[in-house]
């Protein structure tokens, strides 16, 4: 089985510093979906990236990199 996962890397302010730092984050589905091919999975996670892109886009977010992927492939 896969599960789509996403890693999102923003620069956040810290406040104990006037320099901003790269902070990166992996997310998965919260539902716990998975998926029976890659290939399956990987086109979810394509349009997932399109959906969360729109809205970051719509709400003007800021942010450095998105990276979509699947991971799994074994019975765990």
């Amino acid at each position: 089985m896969f599960k789509m996962m996403a890693v999102m890397c923003i620069l956040v302010w810290p406040d104990d510093s006037m320099q901003s730092k790269l902070e990166c984050t992996t997310y998965y589905e919260s539902d716990k979906r998975t998926f029976l091919t890659v290939e399956s999975c990987e086109t979810a996670a394509l349009k997932k990236l399109e959906m969360t892109l729109a809205g970051m886009d719509s709400y003007g977010a800021d942010y450095k990199s998105i990276t979509v992927g699947c991971e799994g492939g074994d019975e765990s």
